[in-house]
Parts: C-alpha cells; structure tokens; sequence
C-alpha cells in the first residue's frame, strides 16, 4: 500500500492497540481490588454471565502481549524491510529511532516506579508489598527489588535475563522482548537481504549467540515475526484478483475476529496456547490489511488514535500507581460489588489520566528528542509500537 492506504489502516490498528493495553491494565486493577473468580460466590443468571464476561476480559493481558508483538513485527520489522529493500539502510539512524522510542518512556517509568514503590514500603507496608496477599499480580517482596544494580539492568533490557523486573513493575518483562527482537531481525534479515560483508555477518552471528543464551525469547521472537510476515503478503494480497474480490467484502473481518476470539478462549492453559493466539490474530491482521478496513466513525477514529497514543506510557506506569492504592486504602481484596467495582473503576481512570500526564511530558516529545539527535523518524514508527 502507498502511504495514503497505509493512514487508513492505522485507526483500526490504533483502536487494536489501545484495547490490549486497557485490557492489561484492566486485568492489573481487577487483580488487585477484587477477589479472584473462585472466590467471588455463586452466581446465577444474567448476573452470572456478567460476571463470567467481567472476569474473561480480565484475564487476558498475557495475550494483548502477544498481539502487541504482532503488531510490533507488523509495523517495525515490515520498517526494516522496506527499508532495506529501497537500499537506505543505516543502523546507525534505526538504533537511534529505537533507543530513542524506547528510553523516553521507560527510563522515567522506572524512576516513578522507585517513587511509588518507596513510598508504599514506607506508608502501606504490608501483603500486597511484601508478595504474599494472594493476588496473582505481585508475588514478591519488592523491598529486595529496588537497588541501583535492578535499575540498570532494567534500563538495559535485561530483565527476565539477568535480573527481575524492577520493584513492582512486572509489565517491564515484555519490554526486554521488544528490544531484543529489535536486534535480532535486522541482523538476520540483513544478512540474508544485503550484500554479505564482514559487518553484517558478524552482526548475524550475534543475533544467533544471544538468540541461544536468551532461549527463552526465541517463542515469542517468532510470534513478533508473524507481524513481519503479515507485512509482507499485505501488498501480495490485494494483487491476487480473487482475494482482491474478496477483499473489499468488509464483514469478513467479523469471522477473522471470531478465530481470533476461539483461539484465546478455547486453548487457555493449554501448552500450545500461545502459538493458537498469535496464529489466531495472525488471520485477523491480515483480514484488517487486506480489506483495508478503517473506523466508520470520525470521533471513535480519533479516540482509537488518541489512546492508542499513550498505550505504550500506560503500560509502562500504570502497575506501581494502582500497587499503591490498592495496599493503602483497599488492604485486602474485596470481594464483588458496585463498591469494589466502583472503586477498580476509579483506580483504572487514575491509571490513565497518570499515564497521560506521563505521555504529554515524556512521549510525545519523542519526535523533538529525535529531532535534536538529527535523526529522523521511521516512516512506520508514526505510532506507538513498542510493548
């Protein structure tokens, strides 16, 4: 698509994006304000199916990462590859987009983070900061989490690998994910696709030396490079005359969705759950790219685009705020009512009027700071596609 097609594809994938980073954050709030399912008492009746709803969008934050992966791949890796494929690649200039991209945010999030965390520890000591109120959100002490040596491992993207996430910030986990994948598709793609000198081979080599230490990323490394993939046939697609057809057949992103949708609810647990959801919204990118289906609305459009915005800010600060409040005024989760869900309410608004704040002084600045480092932006990183 040119880059007239391509603006119209970006509301329905902003919308995509702002929804699993509310979900993440949704499911963080709900975790730590009110009792799990299985303590939440029988319930019969349509009450009953709400609840079941309630709960079902609340538990699926491990799978928003996956899709963000996609979409990362989608939007950066499908970046490297045009980029490459005109001949204007430069390392140098994609490095400085990335760190860039990412430090912006993350480096004041952890700072934040030891604010919040201290602060806790001081006036809300107790289950929730020590790890042991039951909450399947925070699970450790974070007294012992929120040295100088964690901060930097953090700010390097080592977490997970050497080290754990800083103080109560576990959402950081996929961020070291992000970077490394990063890395890693360029110098192999680089290898494959430019002319094979001794830099890029060497650079292919590191890829592979990492990839073998940091085992443990490659699963999700192949999810990311289904966004790639998905990149790539995007243009394929709507060359063939019968998908062509097909494709200006709109509702059939409802089925699309619909896979999507089975895969998450019906392998949960399962061994193979991850590879079923990102194969799931797989088929769903590419009905969205190949119909180049776009929000209707003018005003949704814009609040898609809006909160899509500052999802990558939201997911970077909202666990250690809503940690906060939850051991200061909630102390032990409560259980299902129009108080606690009143409250998991108010918290979550707190969460993204906090994560605004952060985007209006950080974030949104990214452009500037990479004007001042005289490197211009990517053509595809117009959004915000890191988590």
């Amino acid at each position: 698509m040119d880059g007239t097609d391509r603006s119209k594809q970006y509301d329905v994938l902003d919308l995509i994006r702002a929804l699993a980073a509310g979900l993440v954050c949704l499911g963080h709030v709900r975790a730590l304000v009110i009792v799990d399912y299985a303590a939440s008492g029988p319930h019969g009746g349509a009450a009953g199916v709400a609840l079941q709803l309630f709960y079902a969008l609340c538990s699926v934050g491990h799978e928003c990462v996956i899709v963000f992966f996609l979409l990362s791949g989608y939007l950066v890796g499908g970046t490297v590859r045009r980029k490459m494929t005109r001949g204007d690649w430069s390392w140098r200039s994609y490095l400085a987009d990335r760190m860039t991209r990412l430090w912006i945010v993350l480096l004041p999030a952890l700072l934040l983070g030891l604010f919040w965390d201290s602060t806790g520890i001081h006036l809300a000591w107790g289950p929730f900061y020590q790890g042991t109120e039951g909450n399947a959100a925070q699970q450790i002490d974070i007294s012992h989490n929120l040295g100088a040596a964690a901060l930097f491992c953090n700010a390097a993207f080592l977490q997970t690998l050497a080290c754990q996430t800083y103080g109560s910030n576990g959402p950081l986990w996929s961020l070291a994910n992000e970077f490394w994948y990063y890395l890693w598709f360029p110098a192999l793609y680089g290898a494959w696709h430019l002319r094979r000198t001794p830099q890029v081979l060497l650079c292919a080599v590191a890829a592979l030396v990492t990839m073998s230490l940091f085992h443990g990323l490659v699963e999700g490394f192949s999810f990311w490079l289904l966004g790639v993939l998905a990149q790539a046939l995007e243009a394929r697609l709507t060359q063939i005359a019968t998908i062509a057809r097909l494709a200006r057949r709109k509702w059939l992103v409802l089925p699309a969705l619909l896979v999507f949708l089975a895969a998450i609810a019906l392998t949960k647990h399962k061994p193979y759950a991850d590879a079923a959801v990102a194969l799931g919204f797989f088929v769903l990118l590419l009905a969205v790219l190949s119909t180049r289906i776009r929000i209707g609305h003018a005003g949704l459009s814009r609040l898609a685009t809006l909160a899509s915005g500052f999802s990558y800010s939201l997911y970077l600060t909202h666990f250690p705020l809503a940690l906060f409040v939850a051991a200061a005024l909630v102390k032990v989760r409560l259980p299902v009512s129009a108080g606690s869900l009143g409250l998991a309410t108010l918290i979550l608004l707190g969460c993204y009027a906090y994560a605004f704040a952060v985007y209006w002084v950080f974030e949104r600045n990214t452009q500037r700071v990479r004007g001042l480092l005289g490197r211009p932006a990517l053509p595809g990183a117009q959004r915000g596609q890191n988590i």
